[in-house]
């Protein structure tokens, strides 16, 4: 039950000793005092804050009961429990959160609480709950205007990565280039909100935007105080380093941001970055060494409960086993994780291509036909420009092995008017 102001009152000043006359005197007199106590008279504004400085208070840990120090105790409760969830400890964490949760709701501290909502949002996001966790992030918006400018824009981060997965790239994109119109970000803000635009600007065929957003984002590195955000945004340009031609960069940047997030506990992001890189040296041709990175990616993740990361790394390493010449265990793999990619629009359409690509190798043509094109009208239907135009161009080449010649010049026509929403 609630302590009324009154009885706070009048307990904080029973605890030092005090009589109503040495705490009101000299601004105010015993009897008055008295009936504030009691509650059959409110203090005044002027009245609460004269009592808070005379006990030794701000207003509103008087006002509120708030023990001194309290916000300062549950944010670094929340900053524990957000490791606990990166090292996959997600009960213990989710507990702590709730817990927190509770208490900045009964002290009134609209910052705290909103941190601890923005963290069971990542509980979902861990989980691979995309729709559970967008709801709590929305529920985390309800309090931002007390939160300070980095957890905003982690927000507006994760809420525009939940829009992507459900296949909204283009909404993703509008929020965060919205939210980086604000007044008062600061570098960290600034660099998280660019961090998010790169991938989905990437899949849309926006290469010169994402680019222009990691250079921004250099600059930031340099000035921003997050670890974990320059990290993240390492993570994040890797992909345009590799686009234009850097790869020596681009693996740099990920070795950085896998040394960066481990240096503060956090093993999920780490793990993300040896996905990261699995896929990097898988592009660059390097495919013994891409599947040991994604293996290890792999199991880590799986070790943490990163349901996301699990299906996106197996599918991964599906590729490499497939152009390794082992498709049946590329198949295999394939699906260990296909439940899970119903929930990501951009993996389930990359899953799917790969079984097209897969049921080529193995000389079933027809199949492979039919998953092309469901590959390429999910990623049409998503705007994913790029990917669409890599699997057009693969439906093609099996409607021309197939001899279906005016079906494989009408995939590339296809293929070319979606290149055709990305930019020259």
């Amino acid at each position: 039950m609630t302590e009324p102001l009154g009885a706070r009152i009048r307990r904080l000043r029973t605890d030092r000793g005090w009589t109503q006359r040495e705490l009101a005197e000299p601004g105010y007199d015993r009897g008055f005092l008295a009936k504030v106590e009691t509650g059959s008279r409110p203090p005044s504004e002027e009245m609460l804050a004269y009592l808070a400085r005379r006990l030794g208070l701000t207003v509103d840990e008087l006002r509120f009961g708030r023990p001194h120090g309290i916000a300062d105790e549950l944010r670094a409760a929340l900053d524990e429990g957000y490791r606990d969830l990166e090292q996959g400890r997600i009960a213990v964490a989710e507990e702590r959160f709730a817990s927190v949760a509770r208490q900045a709701a009964g002290y009134r501290l609209d910052d705290v609480e909103c941190y601890a909502r923005f963290c069971r949002a990542e509980v979902k996001w861990q989980l691979f709950d995309v729709s559970g966790a967008q709801k709590d992030l929305e529920h985390a918006e309800e309090l931002a205007e007390a939160a300070p400018p980095w957890l905003r824009a982690m927000i507006v981060h994760r809420w525009s990565g939940c829009r992507y997965l459900s296949g909204d790239a283009g909404t993703a994109i509008a929020r965060v280039e919205e939210a980086l119109q604000a007044p008062d970000l600061d570098p960290d803000a600034e660099l998280c909100l660019l961090s998010a635009l790169i991938h989905p600007l990437m899949e849309m065929g926006g290469l010169h935007r994402a680019e222009r957003a990691a250079l921004d984002g250099v600059r930031l590195t340099r000035v921003a105080s997050r670890p974990d955000f320059v990290a993240r945004f390492h993570r994040q340009a890797s992909q345009v380093w590799q686009a234009i031609g850097q790869p020596e960069r681009a693996e740099q940047d990920l070795i950085e941001a896998c040394r960066l997030f481990a240096s503060v506990g956090f093993d999920r992001d780490a793990a993300r970055c040896r996905w990261a890189r699995g896929y990097l040296l898988r592009r660059l041709g390097r495919l013994e060494e891409a599947r040991s990175e994604l293996t290890a990616a792999r199991d880590q993740l799986a070790a943490i409960g990163s349901e996301e990361g699990v299906a996106g790394a197996t599918v991964e390493l599906a590729e490499v086993r497939l152009r390794q010449g082992a498709p049946a265990e590329a198949a295999s793999l394939v699906a260990e994780v296909w439940p899970l990619l119903a929930r990501d629009v951009e993996g389930l359409a990359e899953a799917t291509g790969l079984r097209g690509q897969i049921a080529q190798a193995q000389g079933d043509l027809e199949t492979a036909t039919r998953l092309l094109r469901e590959a390429a009208e999910i990623q049409t239907g998503a705007s994913l420009h790029g990917a669409a135009l890599s699997t057009a161009l693969r439906l093609g080449d099996v409607l021309r092995q197939r001899g279906h010649v005016d079906e494989a010049i009408e995939a590339y026509r296809r293929g070319l008017d979606s290149a055709a929403g990305t930019e020259g």
